[in-house]
């Protein structure tokens, strides 16, 4: 079903959601105050405002309580984001995302009732250091608890081997898919061989799974 959602800020990071929103089949308002920024994107998005985020009357001409969510990407201005939080809030958005850059900026959010905070800067620095420490792990989710689900790259020395022979502590560490360009195998059969390019999504203990991508 398609969904409506307010991304108040376009930035590099309000700019990218809204248009990944767009691309997932989404109606998506654009609000910045830089004509020139919102201009810019104005015929990718479903509507575009130029409007002081901090400006009650104009964030009431909006209408946001009909948005499906909101996100308030202007965490590089503590003061604006967080007023602009504070009247979103009181205008009764279902859902408020805001963007933050401090821990302080982060628990004013939370104070003001925000219902998820994001720090992109702080998350891509830790998903870049994976990278760079594990480069056969191409991507990861934090379950919380040292659990982690990861997708790794088992190499070409396992090509055309068994995943029997896939050495991991399979009491830590469980197999959920495997994942071979578009197709993704559920539990795949034990004797199934690697085929080049096969990608292997692990569920598991941080640990197990760090030293079963140092062996590969």
């Amino acid at each position: 079903m398609k969904k409506q959602f307010a991304v108040i800020g376009l930035g590099a990071f309000g700019e990218t959601v809204a248009l990944e929103l767009m691309r997932l089949g989404n109606d998506v308002l654009g609000v910045d105050s830089n004509e020139e920024t919102a201009e810019r994107i104005a015929d990718s998005l479903t509507q575009t405002v130029i409007a002081d985020a901090t400006d009650e009357e104009a964030l009431e001409e909006l209408d946001l309580q009909r948005f499906d969510a909101v996100l308030i990407a202007i965490g590089e201005h503590i003061e604006a984001s967080t007023l602009c939080t504070m009247l979103v809030k009181s205008m009764g958005a279902k859902e408020i995302w805001v963007k933050a850059i401090t821990s302080i900026h982060h628990r004013i959010a939370q104070k003001l009732g925000a219902d998820r905070i994001l720090h992109p800067e702080y998350e891509m620095g830790l998903r870049v250091a994976q990278s760079m420490a594990h480069p056969n792990m191409l991507d990861y989710i934090s379950l919380g608890d040292s659990y982690f689900l990861i997708e790794i790259r088992p190499g070409e020395a396992l090509e055309n081997r068994p995943l029997t022979e896939l050495k991991y502590d399979r009491e830590k560490i469980h197999l959920l898919a495997l994942k071979h360009g578009q197709e993704l195998i559920l539990q795949p059969d034990p004797d199934h061989r690697l085929r080049r390019n096969d990608h292997l999504v692990l569920v598991g203990d941080e640990d197990a799974l760090r030293r079963f991508s140092e062996e590969l």
